[in-house]
């Protein structure tokens, strides 16, 4: 898939505000009608591997004793424990673009409508700070660890000792930030699909999405209402329902909004019953219309 990023923001908590970048982005490309609706985030981040390629000699194995169909791999230089401690938390910045977005047909990218982007961006940055507070500490304890490390396998400290970075030179190699912008695809993406038809399939399909979000909401209320177990927490499920619907149905559907709050008024099977017939798929006419033209 071959694409042509017309806007590149990365954000640090200063400069555009969500109007800026939501008139930035007009005029950028044919589907203008998406792009009043919200903005695409990738969340991007690096860590430093702790490992160091494994070869026959740090096996004490001659290079002719590995077989030609085997290939070896890594050696680990720390407990996986600290890399994963990093990778937690870029995956929570990552969880937090799904959750007030849709995954969008770029790979990594979520489309984020402005009504939650402010909300994205703050647990972005959150996060930055805790993972950059995590740097700081983990190099300020890099040299004690490497040699807690390297006592725990004193037997091999040869083979591992060399391949140590300094410790700036580890700095280096954590990274997080967040980049949000627009993008337009070439007009041809393959023989069969041309931009507006990948487009218009991931409009129906997120929306359909809600849609069904929706349904599952309705199924569960009415089977509690039937069997006398109505409680707070599955009402919780009608309030998140609410919140993404007003957050994030980009085709503003008032009939199936005003029915998941009449649903959290009033719990009952007869309301259930009409929110799940008002939230019926939608057809790709009507989600062109909004979106796309």
């Amino acid at each position: 898939m071959v694409t042509d990023i017309k806007t590149n923001f990365s954000y640090n908590g200063e400069g555009d505000s969500t109007a800026d970048i939501m008139t930035s982005s007009l005029n950028q490309n044919s589907t203008q009608g998406l792009w009043r609706k919200g903005i695409l985030c990738q969340v991007q981040g690096g860590v430093w591997s702790m490992e160091a390629r494994l070869t026959a000699e740090d096996l004490n194995l001659g290079s002719a004793q590995v077989p030609g169909f085997a290939a070896l791999g890594k050696k680990r230089l720390l407990d996986a424990k600290h890399k994963n401690e990093f990778l937690n938390i870029i995956g929570k910045a990552r969880s937090a673009a799904e959750r007030y977005g849709f995954n969008f047909v770029l790979t990594g990218s979520y489309f984020v409508p402005f009504t939650n982007f402010d909300k994205l961006k703050a647990v972005v940055e959150r996060q930055k700070a805790v993972f950059y507070s995590r740097v700081d500490s983990f190099i300020e304890s890099y040299t004690e660890r490497r040699a807690e490390y390297l006592e725990k396998y004193a037997e091999y400290w040869d083979k591992l000792e060399p391949y140590y970075p300094d410790p700036e030179i580890v700095r280096s190699k954590f990274n997080m930030n967040a980049i949000y912008y627009v993008a337009s695809m070439s007009d041809i993406i393959s023989d069969a699909d041309n931009s507006d038809d990948v487009y218009l399939k991931w409009a129906v399909d997120s929306m359909n999405g809600l849609r069904s979000e929706a349904r599952d909401v309705a199924d569960v209320i009415r089977k509690a209402t039937s069997n006398g177990n109505l409680d707070g927490r599955t009402m919780r499920r009608v309030q998140t329902l609410i919140d993404r619907l007003q957050n994030m149905d980009m085709l503003e559907d008032a009939t199936l909004r005003n029915a998941a709050l009449s649903l959290a008024a009033d719990a009952t099977p007869v309301n259930a019953d009409i929110l799940e017939a008002a939230a019926t798929d939608v057809e790709a006419s009507s989600v062109r219309a909004v979106l796309l033209d």
